[in-house]
């Protein structure tokens, strides 16, 4: 979709709102919105690895600093608390639409301690970066409650080499889905939905043109401004396959507002974040917040993906994690259960048969034995014109019979 065609060319003037200034820098510049030009207003990053373009949108904050799903990166285990620092990690920042402001080495990468793999609880990671000596800023939507409506954004680039952008792939989103379907495909997002935006949105990916894979952060609209709000961190497909298979898929985009004060502990300052002056709105203070990670992570049926999704990477349900491991899976069981019966029960039929069978001859046997004694024994007859005449032993008188 042409970013022209995706937005809407709304009523000028700024509405009154709260920005957070980090103290040094000067006040916050917020954008008119001005159609093609929304996202003109605002820079933004890839994250590269070793040298590779990767799907991972870098949520800049400042010129050094920027969020990025801790699913992005290499870990030395499986618990996910090391950084695999072999892996070289670079942040490629736009211009706004298509220019480049340049390439960047990333110095210092802080996974959240709360980060959760096999859930993707708490994905969210600090990048420190360098810089070109350009200071700039990068405000982060910190209520929810403001955003009147959502631009989800694919920002990817046509080279990493030589630093050339493809024009972002946007739309303009007003969820009207329903919640119990997205928490039906996600136990994470059961019990954090306020910690996680849910749609079934998908664009094309550079990678490959017959699949499509979800954008990779979110604005928050704030009439007439907007600023990023969330990236993200995973997504649901029902049945076998990944983003090509036409599967039904459920997205989740982690918000960043509860994360800004521990942020704040790893960068050493001040979030620049805004909302607008509402009396309701709430700070987390909590520089150790984490999402309610689900005891039982899996659905059935379901495949996690998270991460880089131009090199794929899932979290299998228990299923396939028990055949990942060597073992068997619950429908393999039920079915080497439901064969052996089949085959005791058909054993049990020929050994039945076979039975009946024997019954049936020994009954057989018993009466012709039985018969033999019932039969009436004749005496034998003796035949005396049997006898061959010429026979020189023969008798020249029978015996008298008495």
């Amino acid at each position: 979709m042409r970013l022209g065609n995706s937005l809407l060319t709304l009523a000028a003037g700024l509405s009154t709102v709260f920005a957070s200034s980090p103290g040094e820098l000067s006040a916050p510049t917020l954008f008119r919105r001005n159609g093609t030009e929304d996202l003109q207003a605002f820079k933004g990053a890839v994250l590269l690895k070793n040298g590779e373009q990767t799907s991972c949108e870098v949520a800049l904050m400042y010129s050094t600093f920027g969020f990025v799903s801790a699913a992005c990166l290499d870990f030395t285990d499986d618990t996910a608390k090391t950084v695999n620092m072999s892996t070289s990690y670079e942040v490629m920042i736009s211009g706004g639409l298509t220019s480049s402001y340049g390439r960047f080495r990333a110095s210092r990468v802080t996974p959240n301690p709360n980060y959760d793999p096999a859930s993707y609880a708490n994905n969210i990671a600090i990048l420190q970066f360098d810089s070109n000596g350009d200071d700039f800023v990068n405000y982060i939507a910190s209520w929810r409650a403001d955003w009147a409506n959502m631009y989800f954004v694919r920002r990817s680039l046509s080279s990493a080499a030589g630093g050339a952008w493809n024009q972002p792939a946007l739309t303009t989103y007003n969820s009207n889905l329903d919640m119990a379907d997205c928490a039906k495909a996600n136990t994470l997002f059961m019990y954090n939905q306020n910690d996680l935006i849910c749609n079934q949105l998908t664009t094309t990916s550079i990678m490959n043109a017959t699949c499509s894979i979800p954008y990779a952060s979110m604005y928050g609209v704030i009439d007439p401004n907007a600023a990023i709000a969330a990236i993200y961190s995973h997504s649901a497909v029902y049945g076998q396959g990944n983003f090509c298979n036409g599967n039904k898929i459920y997205n989740y985009y982690i918000v960043m507002q509860n994360y800004v004060h521990w942020a704040m502990s790893v960068i050493g300052k001040k979030a620049p974040v805004f909302h607008t002056r509402i009396a309701e709105y709430t700070e987390n203070m909590d520089a150790n917040y984490s999402m309610t990670i689900p005891g039982n992570k899996n659905v059935e049926s379901v495949l996690v993906y998270g991460g880089d999704l131009y090199h794929l990477n899932t979290t299998m349900t228990g299923d396939e994690e028990s055949e990942e491991k060597g073992g068997l899976s619950t429908g393999a069981i039920i079915g080497i259960l439901l064969g052996l019966l089949a085959l005791l029960a058909l054993l049990g039929y020929f050994i039945h048969k076979k039975i009946k069978e024997r019954l049936a001859s020994n009954r057989v046997r018993r009466w012709w034995f039985f018969g033999r004694f019932e039969k009436e024994e004749k005496p034998e007859h003796f035949d005396p014109q049997m006898t061959d005449p010429n026979d020189p032993h023969r008798p020249s008188a029978y015996p008298v019979q008495f």
